[in-house]
């Protein structure tokens, strides 16, 4: 792992306890995002893989605190994590990481069900913004482990309104239709 993108993961993880402990769902969604930034210049799998397990976090903690129910005790975990990171444990890291979201699932089999469907909708979701920062879909399917049907599929779904030059092609027939009136 580059030095850079472990300092970033460090503050990244940092930022994410300190989020879990405000039970801030929505910083926790933003700071999904910021990893994405790692991944798509880099194209590394540690940032995305953090990026993934923080959106699925956010999503569950979001549910949680909606339904006035008991979140899933994580933040010991996410602290080991970090510990063994900031030791430049690599290996332990990823394990951690990786075991993460079966320790999640082993304490509610409900939510078991629905951290799966979290993560794989997640994969998707931040593949399309891996997508939209320029990563080809074949590379960022690999990146994620999904399928580029899938991922097609989604990004097909949810583009954006057109834009060229950044202004919507709505607009621009508007114009074009008052200039031959």
């Amino acid at each position: 792992m580059r030095p850079l993108i472990r300092d970033d993961i460090l503050k990244t993880l940092e930022d994410v306890i300190t989020a879990m402990k405000a039970q801030d769902y929505v910083k926790l969604r933003e700071l999904s995002n910021h990893t994405i930034h790692d991944a798509s210049i880099f194209q590394e799998d540690d940032p995305l893989a953090l990026a993934v397990l923080v959106y699925a976090l956010s999503k569950i903690f979001q549910r949680c605190i909606e339904k006035n129910q008991v979140c899933p005790v994580v933040l010991p975990t996410l602290e080991k994590a970090r510990d063994v990171l900031s030791q430049n444990d690599e290996d332990s890291y990823r394990s951690i990481i990786k075991n993460l979201l079966r320790e999640i699932g082993e304490i509610d089999q409900q939510m078991k069900l629905y951290i799966q469907e979290v993560i794989e909708n997640a994969r998707i979701k931040k593949g399309s913004k891996i997508h939209e920062h320029g990563i080809s879909i074949a590379r960022t399917a690999e990146l994620l482990g999904i399928s580029q049907w899938e991922l097609q599929n989604y990004i097909g779904k949810t583009q954006e309104e057109n834009h060229y030059d950044g202004v919507r092609v709505e607009d621009r027939i508007g114009f074009t239709r008052e200039m031959f009136k």
